[in-house]
């Protein structure tokens, strides 16, 4: 109805929100009634293509399908916003609201969607967490919880909504600073240490080697999770990860790191395709039971990368 509206208008100021949008409503089985009740009416007249005015926000608490992402993304005039899943609709509307009514945000200004996962004890290291293409819902926000009550706090990037459009290496290394700076103020952060899980680690050797060379130093480890071989800087609607010819090899930018900082974490499913076991890799690779999700043993899985950051921080191994 929003979008329906948003394209009779001949206002360039106005604001249109949808939350929960989906082309495919009218293609979903009819729900199950009573016989004494009113079926829900669903509209089957085809959505307008295109609005000349305005602007429109599509809103989502999950990954859409691929025709509503699709829709969204070709028009010129559109925005979109993927909050945490397990946030309902709602919330997701009231917050969405806030934000164009009272210039409300919760980005402190940066460019990048960020998920703090403090510790229970004060800390001068923390860990920035690049998620998989899922966003920050199930192995990255696991294992950062699970380092945070070890003393390790996490700040979480969800790679789902940040890369929701192209970006590219530089691009995403200054909004790395900017959040490495913020954190020095914030937190009164010293030591970084920069992981990635499958999407996030094959886009983070390319980040680090376009960092300022300061802020590498401040850098004591960089933790690959399921890295890949190939990897692209955009989230693609046709399977996420996107198509062979807009994905580039990982391997050139692994070459590049400094190998003693370098933890390279594969499951044994994924070997001969693992990123960790071409021979372009530096560093030390480990391997794991499992597949893209190590089984699943996050609290190991947290242990083994907190041992990973205090060997290269010269401190003893996590108990």
């Amino acid at each position: 109805m929003a979008w329906r509206w948003l394209a009779g208008q001949t206002d360039d100021q106005a604001q249109a929100i949808s939350v929960g949008f989906a082309l495919e409503h009218v293609s979903n089985p009819p729900p199950v009634v009573e016989e004494d009740e009113k079926p829900p009416q669903i509209c089957d007249v085809p959505l307008p293509q295109k609005a000349a005015h305005g602007h429109w926000l599509a809103a989502w608490n999950d990954a859409p399908d691929d025709p509503s992402a699709a829709f969204v993304r070709d028009q010129s005039n559109a925005d979109t916003s993927i909050s945490d899943y397990d946030i309902p609709l709602p919330q997701v509307l009231n917050t969405e609201l806030r934000h164009l009514l009272l210039g409300e945000n919760d980005s402190g200004g940066l460019g990048i969607p960020t998920v703090e996962v403090p510790a229970s004890q004060p800390s001068d290291t923390v860990t920035l967490f690049m998620s998989g293409d899922g966003g920050w819902r199930d192995l990255d926000k696991v294992v950062a919880g699970d380092m945070a009550k070890m003393g390790y706090p996490v700040v979480g990037i969800d790679v789902l909504r940040y890369y929701w459009e192209h970006k590219t290496p530089e691009q995403t290394a200054v909004d790395l600073t900017d959040l490495m700076n913020h954190y020095r103020q914030k937190w009164g952060t010293k030591r970084f240490i920069l992981a990635g899980y499958s999407f996030g680690a094959d886009v983070m050797p390319a980040i680090y080697n376009r960092l300022a060379a300061d802020d590498q130093n401040r850098v004591d480890a960089i933790i690959l999770l399921a890295f890949a071989r190939t990897g692209s800087f955009e989230i693609h609607v046709d399977g996420w990860l996107g198509n062979a010819g807009k994905e580039a090899t990982t391997g050139q930018e692994m070459a590049k790191l400094p190998a003693a900082k370098v933890f390279c974490v594969y499951g044994v499913e994924e070997k001969k395709d693992s990123g960790c076991t071409d021979t372009t890799a530096v560093g030390e690779a480990v391997q794991l039971p499992g597949g893209h999700h190590f089984d699943e043993d996050y609290p190991a899985l947290a242990k083994r990368l907190i041992d990973a950051i205090n060997k290269r921080q010269g401190k003893t191994a996590a108990q």
